[in-house]
C-alpha cells in the first residue's frame, strides 16, 4: 500500500477509504504501427524494380492525404493496400507489387466513409 503523506492525510479525513491496485489487461492482438514512417516507408519502396513509380505514387497519396481528416491514417491505408505483406521478406519476381490506381483506391475510401457514417445513422 502507498505510504506518501497525502495519502495518510486522505486516510484521517476518511477512516475506511482503501487503496485497490489494478492490473491494465493489455490487448496483445492490437497492431501497432509504430515503425511504419514516412520514411521508413519510402525506404521500404525503394528497393523495388518500380521505386520510381512508387515513390512518385507515394507523393501524390501524401498531397491526397491532406484533405483527409486523418492524413496518417490516409497514408498508412494506402501502404497496406499497395503491400499487404510488408512484414514480410519483399518479392523482386514476378509478383512484386504493382503500382495501385490512386483513384480507385480513393474511391473505396469514400465508399468505406459513407458506410460508416449510414452504420453511426442507423444507431443514433
Amino acid at each position: 500500500m502507498c505510504n506518501s503523506p497525502e495519502w495518510r492525510a486522505y486516510r484521517q479525513d476518511f477512516l475506511s477509504a482503501q487503496m485497490v491496485t489494478e492490473t491494465i489487461k493489455k490487448n496483445t492482438g492490437k497492431r501497432t504501427y509504430k515503425n511504419l514512417t514516412y520514411t521508413n516507408i519510402e525506404k521500404y519502396m525503394s528497393v523495388f524494380q518500380n521505386a520510381d513509380e512508387l515513390l512518385a505514387q507515394f507523393e501524390v497519396v501524401k498531397k491526397c492525404s491532406l484533405g483527409q481528416s486523418n492524413h496518417y491514417q490516409f497514408v498508412l491505408d494506402w501502404f497496406k493496400t499497395q503491400f499487404p505483406k510488408y512484414k514480410e521478406l519483399p518479392d523482386f519476381g514476378n509478383n512484386a507489387p504493382k503500382v495501385i490506381d490512386l483513384a480507385a483506391f480513393q474511391k473505396k475510401q469514400e465508399e468505406k466513409k459513407v458506410q460508416a457514417e449510414q452504420l453511426e445513422k442507423k444507431d443514433a
